[in-house]
């Protein structure tokens, strides 16, 4: 298969989240996690360093690991706020031109998923600020209607990696669909709203995933993970991230961004 790695940029400085509940949700979270012994004394240390030192992103760890691999791989960006994404546009605007400059993809995570004019001013803003047009959209937490891709088509992207499953890309009011096969929650978290998986049962999850994308015959496949967790404050998610990477590989599977796959899906899709 062909994989293609995004990752939602739902965070990036600590004091962004003064105004809602995301750090009281953390701390208790933490404390949680401890508790149930699934992080340790030390990664808790960690999580209390990362408040200290005001951040929450690791846009530019994840990007060194992926050049180590060869890998270029695509970050979503919110252009708004809301459910939690709180950060300032100008924000944003400091780490887009660093990510397209070292050869990544940059889009945006989007949050208006109804309001049809909040949607177009989005796309206007990642296309002011990037300086492109080619680009696409996540939604935040995978919101989404029954006029949601319509929407998002109308309002000009490229392509979309909202919907879930275990299914090639497909042409959806014009844009392309690239469904979403794994996220580092699904196998972390699980239907917890808390880390519930040591690494080796997050490994067993994946590779779960993984077969029954070969099972399916995918040619591409979506993998999401949080710049946020390649972090010693998420020791196990990051750890699952780097093993993913070198499985990945092991497995005889290639790594390919949404503009080099759409440019060969357009090749040979009617």
């Amino acid at each position: 298969m062909q994989v293609i790695l995004s990752h939602d940029v739902d965070h990036i400085t600590v004091r962004e989240h003064w105004k809602d509940p995301i750090i009281p949700k953390f701390l208790v979270r933490n404390h949680l996690e401890h508790v149930l012994g699934k992080i340790s004394l030390r990664e808790l240390g960690h999580r209390y360093a990362d408040l200290a030192h005001n951040r929450w992103e690791r846009i530019e760890e994840v990007m060194d690991l992926h050049e180590h691999h060869g890998i270029r791989s695509c970050f979503f960006f919110g252009m708004a706020n809301g459910v939690g994404l709180s950060y300032p546009l100008r924000h944003a605007e400091k780490h887009v031109p660093r990510v397209i400059a070292r050869g990544f993809e940059a889009g945006v995570h989007g949050i208006a998923y109804t309001d049809e004019a909040a949607m177009r001013e989005e796309h206007r803003r990642f296309a002011q600020l990037s300086g492109r047009s080619d680009f696409g959209v996540r939604m935040h937490y995978l919101r989404q209607d029954d006029t949601t891709f319509r929407k998002l088509a109308a309002a000009g992207y490229r392509f979309d990696a909202t919907i879930q499953g275990a299914r090639d890309p497909y042409r959806l009011h014009g844009m392309w669909e690239f469904p979403l096969l794994l996220m580092d929650g699904w196998a972390l978290d699980g239907t917890k709203r808390y880390q519930s998986r040591d690494l080796e049962g997050a490994k067993r999850f994946t590779i779960g995933k993984l077969e029954e994308a070969e099972r399916a015959g995918l040619q591409y496949t979506s993998i999401l993970f949080h710049d946020r967790y390649y972090s010693p404050a998420f020791a196990t998610w990051k750890a699952w991230y780097e093993w993913l990477l070198v499985y990945l590989k092991e497995r005889g599977h290639r790594f390919i961004t949404h503009a080099e796959a759409i440019a060969r899906l357009e090749r040979t899709t009617p």
